[in-house]
């Protein structure tokens, strides 16, 4: 498993990994020194040698944008499936799309999309859109990150708190 960007999402879902015993691979461009038994501190290089899965965890920078785009695709050795619930347009979905059709990974779990307006999509994010939801290695879900039971529950309670005051 392969996890690029290790800040809170990175490290929390490390953590539930790793009581499944895979092998954890991360990288953090801006943290070092988080390795520990069960994750191997490693390069993006490492990652797209070795990684089965390859899941992002990045906040959106200029750095970021597209940092999962036609060459870092083509730059895969295995075919790994990729999950992004991080930032729509860390992944560029023109690229994914090719990568998909020509086999270069294995499939893709998104639960955000680089528009997640669909009232303002161009017409070809449109037919991405279509070609995604129709793929049967795809997997897309609505960007729910937060909304945990536990999260509505909290923001349940804290709205009635500020009510009672």
């Amino acid at each position: 498993m392969g996890i690029i960007g290790y800040g809170n999402t990175g490290s929390a879902f490390a953590k539930v990994l790793s009581g499944f015993g895979v092998t954890i691979l991360a990288h953090d461009k801006y943290k070092t020194h988080f390795g520990y038994e069960k994750v191997t501190e490693t390069s993006l290089n490492v990652i797209k040698e070795q990684a089965d899965i390859i899941s992002f965890h990045l906040p959106l920078t200029v750095e970021t944008r597209y940092l999962c785009n036609e060459p870092f695709l083509k730059s895969l050795q295995k075919k790994p499936y990729l999950l992004n619930t991080s930032r729509g347009e860390i992944v560029n979905t023109t690229d994914l799309i090719k990568a998909l059709q020509q086999k270069l990974i294995a499939g893709a779990a998104l639960d955000v999309l680089e528009n997640e307006n669909l009232s303002s999509l161009s017409h070809q994010q449109t037919e991405e859109l279509k070609f995604l939801t129709n793929h049967k290695q795809v997997l897309l879900t609505s960007h729910i990150a937060g909304y945990t039971h536990e999260a509505l529950y909290k923001m349940s309670t804290l709205l009635l708190q500020n009510l009672s005051i």
